[in-house]
């Protein structure tokens, strides 16, 4: 009960730090394990996405769409945060396990499982910016979902494996882009993703 009121209270007060320890590289080579920590494991969506609502120029609609693949990871203190499924997805949902299968409506970009596999709609061109809209959670130099950086580190983000210099909500989700987010120790980043059938 009080790590989950620490928890509350650092959120209310711009996030958990996400601190290096100076490390230059995680020193392990078995995979990042998940956070326990409530702020490892985001809600899948705002609020206004859980209504179906309008989110800037995003809509919620039924109409059929042709979807292609991207894949995102997020790293807090070289810890996997979970891109949760549902994201972009109006309730109630259809579930199918750990998996969202159907909603109300769905905005152009979602998550149907809980891997950070996005289904973006191929019409309509979105960035990151647009993706942490519909989550309903913060990303710049210094958030990322509910951390924030320590001192002059800032949030790291790569894109098919390079370090990307701009504005992080510009990070355009193409077919197949791999894209990591980084706050705290350095985690190295994936290249590549192999995506299910049809993405």
């Amino acid at each position: 009960m009080i790590a989950v009121l620490l928890v509350a209270l650092a959120a209310t007060a711009g996030g958990i730090p996400a601190c290096s320890t100076g490390a230059a590289q995680q020193s392990s080579s078995l995979p990042p394990a998940v956070g326990r920590d409530p702020a490892y494991h985001p809600v899948s969506s705002s609020s206004a996405a859980t209504v179906g609502a309008p989110i800037g120029r995003l809509r919620c609609t039924r109409d059929r769409r042709e979807w292609f693949g991207a894949h995102v990871e997020v790293f807090a203190n070289a810890q996997v945060v979970i891109v949760p499924a549902g994201i972009g997805v109006a309730s109630p949902f259809v579930r199918e396990g750990a998996y969202v299968r159907n909603g109300r409506c769905s905005y152009p970009v979602r998550t149907f499982e809980p891997t950070g596999v996005l289904q973006v709609d191929s019409r309509t061109r979105l960035t990151l910016g647009d993706l942490f809209a519909v989550w309903g959670q913060p990303l710049s130099r210094s958030r990322l979902v509910g951390f924030r950086t320590c001192g002059r580190e800032r949030v790291r983000a790569y894109v098919d494996g390079r370090p990307w210099r701009g504005d992080l909500r510009a990070i355009p989700l193409r077919r197949h882009a791999q894209i990591v987010l980084e706050i705290g120790d350095y985690v190295p980043p994936h290249r590549t993703y192999r995506f299910p059938r049809g993405l």
